[in-house]
């Protein structure tokens, strides 16, 4: 299994440190609500800024309500041999809310007229998080893989909607 792959061939202490803390930052959304902020107060993001905050919280809330439908156990609950890296969450596993806030952003600074740097360090990161919830042992792939698609889908239909007002 890949969870196990990663334990067992990729987890690393000087990896260890930097992936925890990444994973971290992504609690209740929270390095992506800091960039929110900062793109709502320059003036010249302000309403890209917009743009993602209502993609972050339609994305996030239909995250969290399939969460509580489909109920899936963390995978180291199921799995005696995944050790979690992070304080097991309480929480449900499918999708992972981590993934979707982070792609519920991303994706529409991606399809932004932002700088190419700032677009692909974002998007860059949004992997990143996605990947450390793998890491620290917290969602099985699918979770993740869902949560990118999920918020491809809702920030897609976001920026259809919205998009041409960060002009």
């Amino acid at each position: 299994m890949i969870l196990l792959f990663i334990q067992d061939n990729i987890r690393c202490d000087w990896l260890t440190g930097i992936i925890c803390e990444v994973t971290t930052m992504g609690n209740k959304g929270l390095i992506w609500l800091v960039l929110l902020l900062f793109l709502l107060i320059y003036p010249k993001t302000r309403k890209l800024g917009m743009v993602a905050g209502i993609s972050f919280l339609i994305c996030v809330g239909v995250a969290e309500t399939i969460k509580n439908l489909v109920m899936r156990p963390r995978p180291f609950l199921s799995m005696a041999e995944l050790v979690p890296l992070v304080k097991p969450p309480h929480s449900y596993s499918f999708p992972s809310v981590h993934t979707v806030s982070s792609f519920s952003v991303a994706w529409i600074l991606l399809w932004s007229q932002e700088g190419k740097a700032v677009r692909y360090t974002v998007f860059a990161f949004a992997l990143l998080m996605a990947f450390s919830r793998l890491y620290v042992g917290v969602h099985y792939p699918s979770d993740v893989l869902t949560g990118i698609l999920l918020a491809f889908l809702g920030s897609y239909a976001v920026w259809r909607w919205q998009g041409h007002k960060t002009k």
